[in-house]
């Protein structure tokens, strides 16, 4: 390909060998990466973090933005080893090194996909308001900054940013395994039966929080499935085929649950919230139990779903009522440690799920013997 004259030049860029791959290292200054930012050749876009994949700064990662800002400002910042990405898709990117090391870019753009963006933002704010400045410090524009640049396609970026955020200062467990997962694992397991589950999706699995807002429609949050299937799938599929048989039973398995329970799948945020509160269903302790079933299920000859059917059987409430088997009303929840007795701030009493180790193996455990499955 005929080259015009490139859209950008890094110069002096010197390979590393990380993550499986070739990348490389370089000096920047402040000037520099405000010039890429203004010229659209670095976004601050595809980060994993979820202040960042909402584009809704929490505030503690506003202040921190704002402390490393006004530090930089002052001119003893802290900022160590920038990371920016570039996709090698050459439909998207054209670039190539020089033999006197100089990256020259005739397409496409880099990203924040790998990590960096609060740092590069703090960079940015700063260069908003330049003007406060201490004038006997280095001037944030001559700043000398270390930048890696990353030569990665999506996830690759997604393994490496989940590699960075889940040593040290952790970005929470479902943002990042939903992120990226390795094949072959329940991680993988998990991913698949979400995107493939037409009753779950992200649009009903957080996968930004390790927990489901209380104003929230959705029925879990995918560190809660990621856990449950890590605790009782054993048969971890190790080539292609196997998996997609795995995923396909799995996705059978919550269609046939969804239509014997029908609160395992989308609700609205109203029917949702009467359920938070007077059902076990969407709990995590449920979630586990119903993982439980599907995974006893897999283990058998037939595994036949029809066993799911007798989860719309009631329970017996202590006067002699049928209830249904989830609700609150049913006391071998208390029996068995999942619902305990507490006291609201204003003096209420009312009944709370217990999560532990043991709770979430007795509900495991009565949940199989309610199927048939123990």
């Amino acid at each position: 390909m005929a080259h015009q004259a490139p859209v950008l030049v890094i110069e002096n860029v010197h390979e590393v060998d990380d993550a499986g791959g070739r990348h490389y290292e370089t000096v920047l200054t402040g000037r520099q990466i405000i010039d890429m930012i203004q010229d659209d050749l670095l976004r601050l876009e595809g980060n994993i973090r979820p202040d960042w994949r909402t584009n809704k700064m929490s505030a503690k990662t506003k202040r921190k933005v704002s402390n490393w800002s006004h530090s930089l400002l002052e001119g003893n910042g802290v900022i160590g080893n920038l990371s920016i990405r570039i996709d090698p898709d050459p439909a998207k990117t054209d670039y190539e090194v020089t033999d006197d090391d100089n990256l020259e870019l005739y397409l496409g753009y880099f990203d924040t996909a790998v990590d960096s963006q609060s740092r590069i933002t703090a960079i940015q704010m700063a260069s908003d308001n330049i003007a406060t400045m201490n004038p006997s410090a280095v001037h944030l524009f001559d700043r000398r900054f270390a930048v890696r640049i990353w030569v990665a396609d999506q996830r690759t970026a997604s393994r490496v940013g989940r590699s960075f955020n889940t040593d040290g200062d952790k970005v929470n467990e479902s943002a990042a395994k939903s992120a990226y997962s390795e094949e072959f694992t329940t991680d993988d397991l998990a991913n698949r039966l979400v995107h493939s589950s037409q009753h779950l999706t992200f649009n009903n699995v957080e996968v930004l929080k390790n927990s489901v807002s209380a104003s929230s429609a959705k029925l879990f949050a995918f560190n809660t499935l990621s856990r449950a299937l890590e605790d009782h799938w054993t048969d971890v599929p190790h080539t292609a085929a196997a998996r997609d048989e795995q995923v396909k039973f799995l996705v059978d398995f919550w269609g046939k649950l969804v239509e014997v329970r029908p609160e395992f799948g989308r609700v609205s945020i109203d029917e949702r919230k009467k359920l938070r509160g007077n059902s076990v269903v969407g709990s995590a302790l449920s979630i586990h139990g119903v993982i439980a079933i599907a995974a006893e299920l897999w283990r058998t000859e037939e595994r036949d779903l029809a066993c799911l059917e007798r989860l719309a059987e009631p329970a017996k409430a202590g006067n002699g009522d049928l209830v249904d088997y989830f609700a609150y009303r049913n006391p071998d929840w208390q029996a068995m440690g999942v619902l305990v007795s507490s006291v609201t701030a204003s003096g209420t009493p009312r009944l709370t799920i217990r999560s532990s180790f043991q709770t979430r193996k007795a509900v495991a455990d009565a949940l199989l013997s309610k199927v048939g499955l123990a």
